[in-house]
């Protein structure tokens, strides 16, 4: 409401020349004339454009007017207070009272409070209305919504409008950014959501050490039962004040773990040193791997439960998750879940912890373990299909099973107390890992400094969200063991992986020494002889291959066994048999060549096929004849 006097004459001339007393409070033709001559007064004082008559001080010979559709303002300790009208009290006025109002006092809004009645101009350094007008643009929020004032240090407190939340698990990467472009690479914030509180701080580039020891005093805390370290997380400053915190992955806010990067990127020593941490805690293990990649795991057969080592074959890498999901679905733990009502691992009574404890499950190379998998809803005709047929129905077969028990495990097994660690060089729907099964995935991991645009939109659910990876990191050399993670719960990071690994000795011979010590090895494993397995060999000093298959045939999943899991596979190896007997004709072998078990080959990879070339050449007819069935 703003206030305006207009002063009217003493007398009026009348028709015959005469002077009367001007009274407009009581002559209707003399009310007509001030009215006349208030109109003409506001055509030249704008400001009283809007005002209305509200009394007439005959006294004084004044007219009071006033505007309710204008503020008024007062000054207060420096700034400007202006009353909202009551037109203006509301948010969608902020706009049009911060452009007019600014520009009347040549002041910036700092604060509109339309439920208040007011708001509030002061004067900003230019320094003061870029940072401010950064964050809000950040943000999406109003820049009079956030108030700016400088630190010390040569940053900016920030305070937010009561109606304005902070909330880190959105607004962390625009914030970092902003940081950034206020001042430069290298300055960070910290927030305090609960009283509306973001200090934007200057800083040098954050960076990891050339190689980050492993934490070898956390094996076996049962505070990481469920928080399990997969590394440092980038810190927020560099510097002096750099503080590397552990990456944690969270299982009881998600049981599986997606990770993907290309060769050579650094997954196998995330892995290994995740793998250390949860064997620490005493689990059961299965371990899931071509046969030619089982290599890497070695190091942690003798904490494998037994008959869950699925890497000597693509057929017990199958059996193993067909007996998973067996167990999962009708086994002890089903029967005792569903007769007890229990609902969650994690809430069940302590004895029942202790006899069935976490299992954990990691599945390796699963892009090279499904990449030919099909369902074979009928067998061919061994006399009219050939052996080769046989061998590509045969792998498929077991393809799918790893293929399909996978999905079933993350759909079905949380409840139980089984966790998945699933990782591939791939990661989209020809490698087996389409929306429908990653969307199953709660953590998810990238490893490596540049990975491909198609791995990081096959492993992260929220791009927008994911910070980059510094180009300084490169240009100092610490890109090595670094990646970026989507934990759930918690806000997506750049992290590098722990080395446990010396110039002596390897990381899982370090792990695989610290595990020994500190948990022991299980009944019938001697650890001198094992630890003696992951020495440095060399010509002159050769690996003891006996303990080495022994370590071996103590865990693994016999190939008969794991082939009996699938009565697909096993109507499909008969006719495959009975398709040899037909159509190929066995050379000599050399006794030794190929040495088999009752159960099947000792170490067989994907069945080979063999074809007689030395009897008569087949016409293509015939041989189009046998291909149809």
């Amino acid at each position: 409401m703003q206030m305006f006097e207009f002063k009217f004459p003493v007398t009026v001339k009348t028709r015959d020349g005469g002077m009367i007393p001007f009274d407009p409070a009581h002559d209707g033709t003399h009310r007509a004339l001030l009215d006349r001559q208030i109109s003409q007064w506001k055509t030249v004082t704008p400001a009283a454009k809007d005002a209305e008559l509200d009394y007439i001080d005959m006294e004084h010979h004044v007219a009071k007017l006033v505007d309710r559709t204008v503020t008024t303002v007062d000054t207060e300790a420096g700034r400007q207070i202006v009353s909202l009208a009551p037109a203006d009290q509301k948010p969608t006025a902020g706009d049009r009272i911060a452009r007019v109002w600014e520009q009347r006092l040549g002041l910036n809004m700092t604060r509109f409070e339309p439920y208040e009645g007011r708001a509030v101009f002061e004067r900003l350094t230019a320094d003061q209305a870029r940072a401010r007008l950064m964050l809000a643009d950040a943000w999406g929020i109003k820049p009079w919504d956030v108030q700016v004032s400088p630190r010390a240090d040569g940053g900016w407190h920030c305070r937010l409008a009561p109606s304005i939340v902070f909330k880190p698990s959105k607004m962390d990467a625009a914030t970092r950014q902003a940081a950034i472009s206020i001042g430069r690479y290298g300055w960070t914030y910290e927030a305090d959501a609960k009283h509306g509180v973001v200090d934007i701080i200057p800083g040098e580039p954050p960076t990891f050490l050339k190689t980050h020891p492993y934490p070898f005093d956390r094996l076996g805390d049962p505070a990481d039962r469920d928080r399990t370290p997969s590394g440092v997380k980038l810190p927020a400053r560099g510097g002096d004040h750099a503080v590397w915190e552990p990456a944690c992955i969270d299982w009881t806010e998600s049981s599986f773990v997606l990770v993907g990067g290309e060769g050579g990127s650094g997954k196998s020593v995330l892995v290994n040193g995740m793998l250390a941490s949860l064997i620490a805690q005493r689990p059961e293990l299965s371990i899931i791997d071509l046969s030619n990649k089982a290599t890497d795991y070695y190091w942690c057969r003798p904490w494998v439960t037994p008959g869950h080592w699925g890497c000597e074959s693509i057929v017990q890498a199958a059996g193993v998750l067909n007996r998973l999901v067996d167990e999962i679905e009708h086994g002890e733990r089903a029967q005792v879940w569903k007769r007890n009502a229990w609902q969650n691992w994690l809430d069940i009574p302590k004895w029942a912890k202790q006899r069935y404890p976490l299992h954990y499950i990691v599945i390796d190379e699963y892009s090279s373990l499904v990449d030919e998998a099909q369902t074979v809803r009928s067998i061919p005709n061994p006399e009219k299909t050939l052996p080769a047929v046989f061998g590509s129905l045969f792998t498929g077969q077991a393809e799918n099973d790893i293929k399909t028990r996978t999905l079933r495990l993350l759909r079905t097994t949380r409840a139980q107390g089984y966790r998945l660690i699933l990782i591939s060089q791939t990661i989209n729907d020809k490698s087996g890992l389409g929306p429908t099964t990653r969307d199953l995935f709660g953590q998810r991991i990238a490893m490596g400094p540049n990975p491909s645009e198609s791995l990081m939109k096959g492993v992260f659910h929220d791009l927008a969200s994911l910070p980059e990876i510094p180009e300084n990191l490169a240009v100092e050399g610490v890109t090595k063991g670094v990646g970026r993670a989507e934990f759930t719960g918690q806000p997506s990071c750049v992290f590098k992986t722990c080395y446990a690994g010396d110039s002596q000795y390897s990381d899982t011979y370090r792990l695989a020494q610290a595990l020994i010590e500190r948990i022991g090895v299980p009944d019938g494993v001697d650890a001198t002889r094992f630890s003696k397995l992951l020495e440095p060999h060399g010509e002159d000093d050769p690996v003891d291959a006996e303990y080495m298959h022994e370590m071996t045939s103590r865990i693994d999943l016999p190939y008969g066994k794991a082939l009996e899991s699938d009565p697909i596979l096993v109507a499909l190896k008969q006719s495959w048999e009975e398709s040899k007997a037909g159509y190929e004709t066995p050379s000599p072998m050399p006794a030794g060549d190929e040495p088999e078990t009752a159960d099947g080959p000792v170490s067989s990879g994907r069945p080979a096929v063999e074809v007689d070339s030395s009897g008569p050449v087949m016409d293509a007819r015939m041989l189009e004849s046998l291909m149809r069935g």
